[in-house]
C-alpha cells in the first residue's frame, strides 16, 4: 500500500510519500511522512476546506474566520494498493502509471454511521491530514444557490501542526443541508473503502 502525490504539474508521474501494509484482517499500516517529504506539495487550507464559492451563490451569509489566513494543508484522499504480484519501490521513487494506473484505490470518505433509520439522512467521514503550522478555523456561512440545496456549514477546528484527522457531519434531514467540521475525537478508527 502506498501514498502517493503528483511528482509536478503537468505530469502523470507521482512519488511516493509513504508505504505501508494491509493485513489479512483489512487492518491499514502506514507510517505518515514526515514535513520534509511534504514540501511543495501543501495547498491553500481555505480552498481544501471550503469548497464553496461564495461567488456561486445567489445569496451569500456569514463567515468562517482562518487565524492565519495563508494556511496551508496536505490531504490524504485516497492510498493505492499495489496489484497483486508488485510492489511499491522505495520511498522517494517516482513512479509511472504503469504502476499506480491501475492500482485499487482506499478512500477515506465512507460513511461510518451505516444505513440505520436513526442515521438514514446523516453522514459522518474523515479525513487524514497534515498542516505544517498551528491555525484556528471557526465560524458559520449559509450558502443559497439560484438552484438547488442551501448549505449550511459550521467549522470548529483547532489543528495543532502535524497531522490531524477531521470529523466532517452531513445532515439532508431538513430543508437545507447541514455540515460541521469539527476535529475527530482522540479515540477514533478511521475507516477506507475501496472505490
Amino acid at each position: 500500500m502506498g501514498l502517493l502525490a503528483p511528482f509536478s504539474a503537468g505530469d502523470d508521474r507521482q512519488v511516493l510519500l509513504a508505504r505501508g501494509s494491509v493485513d489479512a484482517a483489512g487492518r491499514l499500516s502506514l507510517p505518515l511522512p514526515d514535513p520534509a517529504q511534504l514540501a511543495g506539495r501543501l495547498v491553500p487550507l481555505n480552498e481544501w476546506l471550503l469548497p464553496v464559492n461564495p461567488a456561486d451563490c445567489a445569496r451569500y451569509e456569514g463567515q468562517i474566520v482562518f487565524s492565519w489566513p495563508a494556511a496551508t494543508v496536505f490531504p490524504v484522499p485516497e492510498l493505492l494498493v499495489a496489484p497483486a504480484g508488485t510492489q511499491f519501490p522505495s520511498l522517494g521513487s517516482v513512479v509511472g502509471e504503469h504502476l499506480w494506473g491501475s492500482a485499487p484505490r482506499l478512500n477515506s470518505e465512507v460513511n461510518v454511521l451505516g444505513d440505520g433509520p436513526d442515521t438514514a439522512a446523516q453522514v459522518r467521514d474523515y479525513r487524514l491530514v497534515y498542516v505544517p503550522g498551528a491555525v484556528t478555523v471557526r465560524g458559520e456561512s449559509r450558502c443559497v444557490p439560484e438552484a438547488g440545496l442551501t448549505e449550511v456549514l459550521t467549522v470548529d477546528l483547532n489543528l495543532a501542526p502535524g497531522w490531524s484527522l477531521l470529523q466532517q457531519d452531513d445532515d439532508y434531514s431538513g430543508e437545507d443541508l447541514r455540515r460541521r467540521l469539527s476535529v475527530a475525537p482522540a479515540d477514533t478508527v478511521s475507516l477506507w473503502q475501496l472505490r
